[in-house]
C-alpha cells in the first residue's frame, strides 16, 4: 500500500484541517471548558461526508474504505478536533458498518443515509456488568414470543445512548449450555433507546471524558423487538459484533493518533518558547528526548494502524492480528506523549485552558477501552504466536 497523502486522502486531510481550522482553537476549548458537544462543528463534518466515508455510496455515503476513515479522524484530532472523534465509532462503526455488512436492504435504506448525513446518532450495548471482556457469557437474554423477541437484562459503559437514535444490542437467545460452540446462541438487535423497557442513567466519571458525551448503565426489562429488527441472523450473532471489532479498534486508535500528535505539538511550542534560566526548557536533552521518542512511536503506531485499515478494506486474513497491534501501539504511543507534554509544562499541565491533562486523561482510560491492553496482547500471544491460552476454559 501507498502511504503517502495523495489524492483522495490528501483531500480528507485538508479538507479535515481546514474545518477544523475554521473554528479555531478557543471554540474547542470553550465547548470542553463548558461540557458540550460541539454540534456546529460536528453538523459542518457530516455536511462534508466524514461520516459517511465506508457507507456505500447507494445509501448516501461515500463508498470509501477504513483507511479513508483513518486519515480522516487522524487528521481531525491532530488539528485540534479531537474532543468530537468518537462520533466516528458510535456513529459510523457501531451503526454504519455494522448494518452495511450484516444489515437487511430495509435496515440498510433506513437508517443509512440518515448515518451518513449525520441525521442519525448510534450506541452499542454489548458490556456487562458480569460478563467484562467475556462477551461470550452475556446475561442479557432474548426470549421469542410470536414474531417479536423479549429481552431482559442490563449493559454498562453505554456512551452516547442520551442522545442515540439506535442501538445495536447484543443478547443470548440460547443458553450457552445449549449450544454445540460458545460463540452460538447470541443475537444482535437494533433497538430503539427510547423505547418502553429501557431505562439508563449516568455513570459519574472521576476522569475527563470528550465534552457532552455520557456514559450510561442501561436497564433492559421486558424490552420487545420485532424479529424485523435482528441484525445478521438469530442465535449467530457473534459474527455481526466480532466484526465490529476490528474496526472499533482501528477508529480508536486512529483517534489516539490524532489527540497524541495534537499533544506532541502543543509540548513541542511549549518547550520552544519556554524559558528558563535564559534559554528555552527545549534546548535541554531531557526534554527533547522525550519528544523525539513519542514523535518516532506515534509515527510507527500510524502505519501499522494503517496497515490495520487496508487490511480490512481488502478482507486480509490478518485483520485482526494487525488491528489489535495497532490499537496497542497508537494507545500507547497517545499516552506516552500526553505523559511527555504533562513533563514539559510541569504544573501549568493541570490548567484547564491548555487541555493537557484532558487528553492524558482520556489517553490513558482508552488504554483500556474499547479493550484492555493485556486483551489485545492475549490475542497477539494465543492467535498471532500459537501460545497456549491462559485464560477461559
Amino acid at each position: 500500500m501507498n502511504f503517502e497523502r495523495e489524492g483522495e486522502h490528501k483531500m480528507l486531510v485538508d479538507t479535515a484541517r481546514d474545518i477544523v481550522e475554521s473554528y479555531g482553537e478557543s471554540y474547542f476549548r470553550e465547548k470542553r471548558l463548558a461540557d458540550e458537544e460541539p454540534e456546529e462543528f460536528i453538523e459542518d463534518l457530516a455536511d462534508a461526508g466524514f461520516f459517511g466515508i465506508p457507507i456505500p455510496v447507494e445509501y448516501g455515503g461515500e463508498g470509501m474504505g477504513i483507511l479513508d476513515m483513518v486519515y480522516a479522524i487522524e487528521a481531525i484530532g491532530e488539528a485540534g478536533g479531537w474532543d468530537a472523534l468518537a462520533q466516528f465509532t458510535l456513529n459510523t462503526v457501531f451503526g454504519g458498518v455494522v448494518l452495511t455488512s450484516f444489515g437487511t436492504d430495509e435496515q440498510k435504506e433506513e437508517y443509512l443515509p440518515k448515518i451518513a448525513n449525520g441525521n442519525l446518532n448510534w450506541a452499542l450495548g454489548v458490556t456487562e456488568p458480569t460478563a467484562g471482556s467475556n462477551m461470550l457469557k452475556t446475561d442479557t437474554f432474548a426470549e421469542r414470543d410470536g414474531d417479536e423477541f423479549v429481552i431482559n437484562g442490563e449493559k454498562v459503559f453505554n456512551s452516547g445512548l442520551d442522545q442515540a437514535d439506535g442501538y445495536t444490542l447484543l443478547a443470548r437467545t440460547k443458553p450457552i449450555e445449549e449450544c454445540d460452540r460458545r460463540t452460538d446462541g447470541l443475537t444482535v438487535f437494533l433497538a430503539d433507546p427510547n423505547a418502553d423497557g429501557i431505562e439508563y442513567e449516568s455513570v459519574d466519571l472521576d476522569i475527563y471524558w470528550p465534552a457532552g458525551e455520557n456514559t450510561f448503565t442501561v436497564h433492559i426489562d421486558d424490552l420487545r423487538v420485532h424479529e424485523s429488527n435482528v441484525i445478521g441472523d438469530v442465535h449467530g450473532g457473534f459474527e455481526p459484533i466480532f466484526e465490529v471489532l476490528n474496526p472499533e479498534r482501528i477508529s480508536t486508535a486512529a483517534e489516539h493518533l490524532g489527540r497524541g500528535k495534537w499533544v506532541l505539538d502543543k509540548a513541542v511550542e511549549r518547550a520552544k518558547e519556554r524559558e528558563v534560566w535564559g534559554e528555552p526548557i527545549g534546548a535541554h536533552q531531557a526534554i527533547q528526548h522525550p519528544l523525539a521518542q513519542s514523535y518516532a512511536e506515534l509515527e510507527s503506531a500510524s502505519t501499522m494502524v494503517k496497515r490495520a485499515a487496508w487490511a480490512y478494506d481488502n478482507d486480509k486474513d490478518n485483520v485482526g492480528e494487525l488491528s489489535n497491534v495497532g490499537h496497542l501501539l497508537a494507545g500507547n504511543a497517545a499516552f506516552e506523549a500526553a505523559d511527555n507534554a504533562v513533563e514539559t509544562f510541569g504544573g501549568s499541565s493541570a490548567v484547564t485552558d491548555y487541555g493537557i491533562a484532558a487528553v492524558w486523561s482520556l489517553a490513558r482510560h482508552q488504554q483500556i477501552a474499547p479493550v484492555t491492553d493485556q486483551m489485545k496482547r492475549n490475542f497477539i500471544a494465543n492467535n498471532v504466536l500459537g501460545l497456549p491460552r491462559s485464560y477461559g476454559v
